[in-house]
């Protein structure tokens, strides 16, 4: 079992950060001034707490920087405290996973301003790689049914075609007569829960990647029907 930094360690040397940069004259503001709050290493960023007991936490972590600086050097600080940074931000991202698990960066401009998943491991990255291959595909026009078309008919088999684990990925139709919506789509096994995935999610560069974020108010689940084995067929 990997063990993840805490939160009090994370946050000390974030603070150690910022007394180190004031003690060396490279930051010239006293702490809690107003223009600290676009400071990445001002504490009161990542809590909520009396301003008195950051003062005294700021204190410590002082006396903390001037004894590194005193007894260590510069650079052997500031390598400490990229390695305290790179702390923080795995404990995040640990922390963090479920939300993550429904948001991501996206672009239009695919080949641009994206993450590139080489080696995917979580069911997200896995989600968002998929999302990603598709959005390529897309991007130039293929067509898996030549219909002349590239609409969601491509996108949802585009998915399940790349998709790795297919006993964890369908092909679903969601036909609502009442409002005039048409649409198909994935559904993935998510932790024992099948959810509706919108397979055009990057392409069309949404924050979000369920179809129920992504449709809101216009996708009604009940209408959801199962449809693999009608456009397996176009799988290649």
């Amino acid at each position: 079992m990997p063990e993840y930094p805490t939160f009090s360690g994370a946050l000390y040397d974030c603070a150690t950060k910022c007394a180190f940069l004031r003690s060396n004259k490279k930051c010239l503001n006293d702490f809690s001034d107003p223009i600290c709050s676009r400071c990445r290493y001002y504490i009161g960023k990542y809590i909520n707490a009396d301003p008195r007991h950051m003062e005294l936490f700021m204190l410590q972590a002082e006396q903390r920087a001037s004894a590194i600086k005193a007894t260590s050097g510069n650079h052997h600080f500031v390598f400490a405290v990229l390695i305290g940074l790179c702390l923080l931000f795995a404990w995040s991202t640990y922390t963090n996973e479920k939300e993550l698990q429904s948001k991501f960066p996206v672009s239009n401009s695919i080949g641009q301003n994206k993450a590139v998943i080489y080696n995917p491991t979580s069911q997200h990255e896995i989600i968002l790689s998929t999302l990603y291959k598709v959005a390529e595909d897309i991007n130039k026009k293929v067509d898996v049914n030549k219909d002349g078309k590239t609409n969601c008919i491509d996108a949802a088999v585009l998915f399940y075609k790349y998709y790795p684990d297919k006993e964890k990925v369908c092909i679903e139709i969601n036909q609502n007569n009442a409002t005039g919506f048409n649409h198909l789509f994935n559904c993935v096994l998510v932790n024992g829960v099948w959810r509706a995935i919108e397979p055009q999610a990057a392409f069309g560069g949404h924050s979000e990647y369920y179809m129920r974020d992504v449709w809101v108010s216009k996708y009604d689940s009940s209408m959801n029907r199962d449809v693999t084995s009608e456009y397996i067929r176009y799988v290649k």
